[in-house]
């Protein structure tokens, strides 16, 4: 459902929750503090206000967050995906992945990074053109540090987290 920023701003704070709950995955906490910023005078500044929160996460709320994502490889998740997730997953055709030996790599290289970093590989999958762009980025991960990866995995958060909120909000 789309909503207009009149009508966002028109929301009532337990409403804005519900309606912003999911779009840093499973995480409300980020639209309950956001709901404390309206009324917003753009969509922009809407969407400033999520980032801000974000950025202003110390390192650990951020791994933590980055934990609340699903792995991108179905037989690895312990848990349903949201209804989110499932959506941006199949626009890349991870839920219907034919080929065994692109699925044997794809799933190797999410264990490995999952290993290698414990916590699972985060993309932004609906910047993605096929599940090819999805293993060369975990292949490519791979090589950098923790530190660095978690910066990585929290850019695409944040990303995920955007086109999320423009589901929502007309603009």
């Amino acid at each position: 459902m789309s909503f207009s920023l009149k009508e966002i701003n028109q929301l009532q704070k337990v409403d804005f929750v519900e309606v912003f709950s999911n779009v840093v995955e499973c995480y409300p906490e980020a639209a309950e503090s956001v709901s404390n910023l309206a009324p917003f005078d753009t969509f922009s500044a809407l969407l400033e206000a999520f980032m801000t929160h974000l950025d202003q996460l110390d390192s650990l709320k951020k791994l933590r967050i980055i934990k609340l994502h699903p792995h991108l490889v179905p037989e690895i998740n312990k848990e349903e995906l949201t209804e989110e997730s499932a959506s941006e997953q199949s626009t890349v055709g991870l839920n219907r992945i034919g080929n065994a030996e692109k699925k044997a790599i794809l799933r190797r290289n999410i264990e490995e990074y999952w290993e290698k970093f414990d916590f699972p590989f985060v993309i932004c999958v609906r910047e993605c053109k096929n599940t090819d762009d999805i293993i060369d980025s975990v292949q490519e991960r791979l090589s950098r540090t923790s530190a660095e990866e978690i910066h990585v995995a929290f850019e695409h958060v944040k990303k995920i987290t955007a086109l999320r909120i423009s589901d929502i909000v007309a603009h």
